[in-house]
């Protein structure tokens, strides 16, 4: 049950196929705020322009740069590694001369003026320009197949989270979570350190296959390169504190370790959602719950379906509690069924210059924060 990642699709029209992100400018992300300035306000409000990082760490790297904390930077959301995206962030503490002296590679800063703290959720939407590539259909059939099903998505689509929540090439971010949520400490460590997926480099999945059938702690870390420090660490962890598999954990960044329940809780989700799509279920305005220990799990179709997963993963609403890692307990949220997306165009169908022989297709789309592009594109493109 926990590998399942095949949701249902909302719309039963062949899709156009296709590969996303090939390139770093095939993804192209704009976030729309609304940010008033006040000359008054405690923070610099800078726009921030990345590529092929994330945006944790362009703030690590931007907080050394200036010599400060990371947690005087604020922004709204983590955008995609893979991509050329703009956002803004606050800075505390700072002059606009300290930010004009940043001088690198990895990213561009704008002062653009004073205001306060930008915090997670902190934004309007999105705008996307991302190009499909490695389509095998003629190029009028690209279009007509793409404007007839966001013609019949009528501007909505299932809001699952998407795939890079549970981990792109290896999904096992919620696994560990279910594993923590159980009380299942040396299983969620060794989940985190050495299940291996097909989709991995061969050198690391092999380290990952060797770790997975031993379970030798002596000398492992020294198998994984140095930018696997998240692997590393929880080894010589082991090393140094044999069995401490709860203390493993928490050497983790917290917001990692609540990743993994948040993750759990985003599996659960999709889960549900998928059923109700299955059985024709469908409602604009419903929020589903993202299940904690206050959720209220009432008599109605999404919850029901919520507790026939919950009972089928052994999970109970009282485990979201954490008796062993408070620090982690979670109340639960929730999140809309359906998620919207506005100004959708086919900017241009062409040949594709990667893939001989192939065609490639750019679309431009507006979404709502904490929707996800590549779900909406999921739709269109018919690839699980």
């Amino acid at each position: 049950m926990m590998e399942q990642m095949d949701w249902e699709y909302y719309t039963g029209k062949p899709g156009i196929g296709g590969e996303l992100k090939e390139q770093v400018d095939d993804f192209v992300v704009q976030e729309l705020s609304n940010h008033e300035l006040d000359e008054d306000g405690d923070h610099l409000i800078v726009q921030l322009r990345k590529q092929n990082m994330t945006t944790m760490d362009a703030v690590n790297t931007l907080s050394n740069m200036l010599h400060i904390s990371k947690d005087r930077i604020g922004y709204a959301g983590n955008k995609d590694k893979r991509a050329i995206t703009e956002q803004y962030i606050s800075i505390q503490g700072v002059s606009e001369e300290d930010v004009r002296q940043i001088f690198t590679d990895e990213f561009e800063l704008e002062v653009v003026g004073k205001n306060g703290y930008i915090g997670l959720g902190n934004l309007e939407a999105n705008r996307f320009e991302i190009t499909i590539r490695d389509l095998n259909l003629p190029q009028d059939d690209i279009k007509r197949r793409t404007e007839s099903i966001v013609e019949d998505l009528d501007g909505k689509f299932p809001n699952y989270f998407g795939r890079q929540r549970f981990g792109s090439s290896r999904p096992i971010t919620h696994q560990v979570g279910r594993l923590i949520l159980k009380g299942e400490f040396e299983e969620a460590v060794w989940t985190y350190i050495a299940k291996p997926y097909d989709q991995e480099y061969s050198s690391i999945r092999k380290v990952r296959e060797e770790l997975w059938d031993t379970r030798q702690v002596e000398d492992a870390a020294e198998k994984f390169p140095k930018q696997y420090r998240y692997e590393k660490a929880l080894l010589y962890h082991l090393t140094k504190n044999p069995e401490d598999y709860k203390g493993a954990i928490k050497r983790l960044p917290e917001g990692l370790q609540q990743l993994f329940i948040h993750a759990y809780q985003s599996w659960v989700f999709n889960r549900a959602l998928s059923k109700l799509l299955e059985d024709d279920w469908y409602d604009e305005k419903y929020e589903i719950p993202l299940v904690g220990y206050k959720t209220d799990l009432k008599d109605n179709k999404p919850e029901n379906i919520i507790k026939e997963v919950l009972e089928q993963e052994g999970v109970s609403q009282e485990d979201f509690r954490l008796q062993e890692m408070p620090e982690l307990r979670s109340e639960g949220s929730y999140r809309r069924a359906f998620g919207d997306f506005r100004k959708f165009s086919v900017l241009e169908t062409d040949e594709d210059d990667l893939n001989m022989s192939k065609n490639k297709e750019r679309v431009k789309f507006d979404l709502p924060k904490g929707s996800y592009a590549t779900v909406m594109l999921r739709e269109i493109m018919k690839n699980n």
